[in-house]
């Protein structure tokens, strides 16, 4: 499906949920992990990813955070999106060791 007249495409990726799939397989991260970061449940994600349910707002600012992302990308496909080439190379087993330097932390917020 799409808006041929504006060059626009729709597919997965232009959805709350296909954003939040993007983000995560950008950082190589496990549902059960983004989960664990936003101390939420590997169901409650899958709905999200899947379009199925939207997190709330003050939700979404955290899991922008865990994900590296800016909640405006995540809502609308604008603003700071996932870098794959700068995150081919981090560790999987601590979101907080994969934070960039500067970047806030949960635990700030």
């Amino acid at each position: 499906m799409g808006n041929d007249e504006f060059g626009w495409s729709f597919d997965a990726d232009d959805t709350l949920g296909g954003r939040m799939s993007l983000a995560r397989e950008a950082r190589n991260l496990t549902v059960e992990q983004v989960a664990h970061a936003i101390n939420s449940t590997p169901d409650t994600v899958r709905y999200w990813e899947n379009d199925r349910a939207a997190p709330s707002l003050d939700r979404l600012l955290i899991i922008a955070d865990a994900l590296d992302v800016a909640a405006s990308w995540l809502m609308t496909g604008f603003g700071h999106g996932p870098n794959w080439d700068d995150l081919t190379e981090l560790p999987r087993d601590n979101l907080a060791r994969s934070r960039p330097s500067g970047s806030p932390s949960q635990s700030a917020r």
